[in-house]
């Protein structure tokens, strides 16, 4: 570069204009690389050992026409810092990406997906939304993965199943929206008379629940079904219901009629478990409420003072509401069924 075209592009702008934009797209970059090695199961293949390029196509059966587009998937994976590329082959460098291809790390794996792939597909999709009928779907997203980075949240409201779920004694467990049954495991686990029905919408989720409780030897204690909860019809026969991150998939509107439909499934004293975010600060809070707010029969994050309204005005006494997460808008509620289970 000339020093003219240099002392002409500061003077303009232009250049700080361009190293910003560099700076920016490193980490979409770096976000897009990590989710399509995850995705595709090229990372794993490189957690181990170094693997040369042709053990790797081997491995991961890449087409012979297309080793030439692995060898530059894998240099550019190495341009960001990602790979290593040595006499011995290709292996993982960073250790981002080590700790991504651990299994015990699979809902952090998953989240890095959903950030590259279904949060942007939103985030670029929502402003042509608002001049188009239509509004996002379940079907836009991947139940299955979505349940899986759902798990983040799971040390903080295993906490609150912990608060609810008693050490002993028959306790029967509903479960509004099970996805992975994380929380349904953990419920088990602490109490070993505990039975519950999971029931899941989605029935790609679904059958990754039930997947996971015949691979944790609960298939006797536990059942998944696929349903709506609004089309079943209520009998008071659970000791507790439980709600995690998904009142939001209804609309505001509709929410107290849900929620006093969910009371009907409990005994007299039954308890409701909540969790959900709510309006605040912060990019992931703002990122649900955008998705929630144009979901085809979502709605807006709630309010801390909206949820407990909501459910008192559901028929729910004694509210407690507590913080999980310190500087995040994350919140569980407790509510009790009246003694009267006709008490509206």
């Amino acid at each position: 570069m000339k020093f003219r075209t240099f002392v002409s592009l500061l003077r303009s702008g232009q250049l700080a204009l361009l190293l910003s934009i560099t700076r920016l797209a490193r980490p979409c970059y770096r976000a897009a690389f990590l989710a399509s090695g995850l995705s595709s199961g090229l990372l794993r293949s490189l957690g181990t050992i170094p693997l040369s390029l042709d053990a790797l196509a081997v491995r991961c059966k890449v087409d012979v026409g297309m080793r030439d587009g692995l060898k530059a998937w894998l240099e550019f994976g190495a341009a960001l810092g990602e790979l290593r590329s040595g006499p011995q082959g290709y292996s993982l460098r960073s250790k981002l990406a080590r700790q991504l291809v651990d299994p015990a790390n699979d809902a952090a794996a998953a989240l890095i997906e959903e950030t590259a792939t279904l949060d942007n597909n939103f985030i670029i999709r929502a402003p042509r939304l608002l001049r188009e009928p239509g509004r996002f779907t379940l079907n836009d997203g991947d139940a299955r993965l979505v349940a899986r980075s759902s798990r983040v949240s799971e040390p903080f409201i295993c906490e609150m199943v912990d608060a609810v779920v008693p050490l002993r004694g028959h306790v029967k467990l509903f479960e509004i929206g099970c996805g992975a049954a994380a929380y349904i495991r953990h419920a088990a686990m602490r109490n070993p008379e505990l039975i519950a029905l999971g029931l899941e919408l989605q029935g790609e989720a679904a059958a990754l629940a039930a997947e996971n409780i015949a691979k944790w030897n609960l298939t006797e204690r536990v059942r998944i079904e696929v349903g709506d909860v609004m089309a079943r019809s209520p009998e008071p026969v659970f000791d507790m219901a439980t709600l995690h991150q998904n009142i939001y998939y209804f609309p505001v509107h509709d929410r107290v009629r849900v929620l006093e439909h969910v009371r009907l499934f409990l005994k007299p004293e039954g308890r409701l478990l909540l969790t959900t975010w709510c309006q605040g600060h912060g990019l992931g809070t703002g990122l649900l409420n955008l998705w929630a707010t144009m979901s085809d029969g979502g709605g807006p994050l709630p309010t801390c003072a909206e949820m407990t309204a909501q459910l008192e005005q559901a028929g729910f006494c004694g509210i407690q509401q507590r913080k999980l997460i310190p500087g995040e808008s994350f919140y569980a509620f407790i509510g009790v069924a009246p003694k009267d289970p006709l008490r509206r």
